[in-house]
């Protein structure tokens, strides 16, 4: 692929919008190896600096892999990302009917409770989000998260999804509003550009918990990291090197069943894992978890969660757009 600068718009914004469209043409092909930082930007004049940018931003996209030692790559992974999208979403599904019959509900209570919303949902009443991110584990923590507020149903899309639709606003055309976090906004935003389409951004931070479980964590400690995506990874990374006094490197374990989780963990005085890993979701993850702990370990839940503030703002617009589709003081489910 030959790269090509203009005058207008910023080099790295260039760059990286030919790599995309490289993707979306079938000209860059999953595997592909594009230039290294130093070869592009001594092929086109310009700064590392900018080529990194541009780099960096495919890859918080999850359009490219950076692969120490080797190179850039255009991504190859989106099957092993639905698998854990899947798993995920089973995950999810089975931690909320756990949580339902601690609650005393019988299976035909819970059923009943499923069909009500799915039938609330299927009338079109409520207000419709689509909540955009760069990796699963994210997602399914905004999704459980913004459940809790009345009359929203939530779907969950990856920010790649947007950028490779060639008619993003039609992709999103059923919703009434849609939320991706600080990060991804000015881009999503673009994508989106004349849809009419709402889009909020979301400041986002870990939980007072989280902070409380990771300060305590005793420096010395050999800390193992329990995941799904190299994106999810990084970012508990960034943060435990935020919150803790001494910064250090971290091994990380992309999870696939509970024994290997099991026995990963068995090696570190700790282990941070997001809300839904298998060790906290499941029952063998957590019988697992409670023997590692007798001997000593100690697991952190990684809940990275949308701040209340953003939250306050979404829960207006969401009370504004009901207003406007429900005149008249009709509230949701009523006719």
């Amino acid at each position: 692929m030959t790269f090509q600068i203009g005058p207008d718009g910023p080099i790295y914004r260039q760059l990286a919008d030919q790599v995309l469209a490289g993707v979306k043409s079938g000209l860059l092909k999953p595997g592909d190896r594009l230039p290294t930082e130093r070869e592009l930007a001594a092929q086109l004049g310009v700064a590392r600096g900018t080529v990194r940018k541009a780099y960096r931003e495919l890859a918080d996209n999850n359009l490219v892999q950076v692969i120490q030692g080797s190179g850039v790559y255009i991504h190859s992974d989106g099957g092993q990302l639905d698998s854990r999208r899947r798993r995920a979403a089973a995950n999810l599904v089975e931690e909320t009917l756990n949580r339902l019959e601690r609650w005393g509900f019988s299976p035909a209570e819970t059923e009943a409770l499923l069909r009500a919303d799915l039938a609330r949902r299927q009338t079109g009443r409520g207000v419709r989000a689509a909540v955009i991110d760069c990796n699963p584990e994210s997602l399914s923590i905004f999704k459980r998260q913004l459940l809790q507020i009345p009359d929203l149903s939530v779907s969950v899309l990856m920010v790649e999804s947007i950028l490779m639709e060639d008619d993003p606003r039609g992709l999103l055309s059923e919703f009434d509003l849609a939320l991706t976090t600080v990060t991804h906004y000015d881009q999503i935003n673009a994508c989106l550009a004349g849809s009419g389409l709402r889009l909020l951004k979301a400041a986002m931070a870990l939980s007072p918990r989280t902070i409380v479980d990771v300060t305590s964590l005793p420096a010395e400690s050999s800390i193992g990291i329990l995941c799904s995506s190299n994106k999810f990874a990084g970012l508990i990374a960034e943060q435990l090197n935020y919150f803790r006094d001494k910064e250090g490197r971290f091994d990380v374990h992309f999870e696939s069943d509970v024994q290997e989780a099991a026995r990963f963990i068995e090696q570190y005085d700790a282990v941070v894992a997001p809300p839904d890993s298998l060790l906290f979701s499941s029952s063998a993850g957590r019988e697992a978890l409670e023997r590692y702990r007798t001997q000593g370990g100690r697991a952190v839940s990684f809940d990275y969660q949308i701040e209340r503030g953003s939250l306050i703002h979404l829960e207006e617009q969401i009370s504004a757009l009901l207003r406007q589709k429900y005149p008249a003081g009709k509230a949701p489910g009523k006719v």
